[in-house]
């Protein structure tokens, strides 16, 4: 490992190996479709329409209605542990929540690759 690595949390090469062999989750069956849809793409470009559609078209296979806002965020610093990535998914959970009115929203996160390869994580809400 090197200095660089060290200082800024750069993995090991189990750590990649962990990550290579870990899958998208798959969608539960017969759970409700969400409220609202928030996409973070890892780094500083804000995915556009059409990289949503296709992010959110792999995630759902059986179609998202058309009602469920969607909305596409840059996420430049990108998490390192789950509970970073948790605390994120709160964060978005708890500002989405207030925008589209889902007074004590709950949500589920899931990591992804967008159609790019780029990491994607998906944070849907769901009302309570």
């Amino acid at each position: 490992m090197g200095f660089f690595s060290k200082l800024f949390g750069g993995k090991s090469a189990e750590g990649a190996a962990t990550d290579a062999a870990r899958e998208p989750e798959p969608e539960p069956q017969n759970d409700p479709q969400p409220d609202a849809v928030v996409v973070l793409r890892r780094g500083m470009s804000v995915p556009k329409p059409d990289y949503l559609a296709r992010v959110i078209a792999a995630a759902f296979p059986g179609g998202l209605d058309e009602s469920v806002p969607r909305v596409g965020l840059s996420q430049p610093s990108w998490y390192k542990t789950e509970e970073v990535a948790d605390q994120i998914a709160a964060g978005v959970t708890e500002t989405f929540a207030l925008k589209f009115a889902l007074a004590g929203a709950t949500s589920r996160r899931r990591a992804l690759d967008g159609p790019d390869g780029c990491q994607v994580m998906l944070v849907e809400l769901y009302r309570s």
